[in-house]
């Protein structure tokens, strides 16, 4: 609720932007680490 206020509230289209960018690259960050982690766990366990 308070995301979706945020993105409709009336601020200028530059801070919506930079909300947006923002929450991409911490959705690619966890999903990178996620990656990073399980190809990692998978490593330890065949040897």
């Amino acid at each position: 609720m308070i995301l979706l206020d945020i993105f409709t509230s009336p601020i200028a289209s530059g801070a919506q932007l930079f909300l947006l960018i923002v929450c991409i690259l911490i959705g690619l960050g966890a999903g990178l680490s996620a990656i990073d982690a399980r190809s990692t766990f998978s490593k330890s366990k065949k040897d």
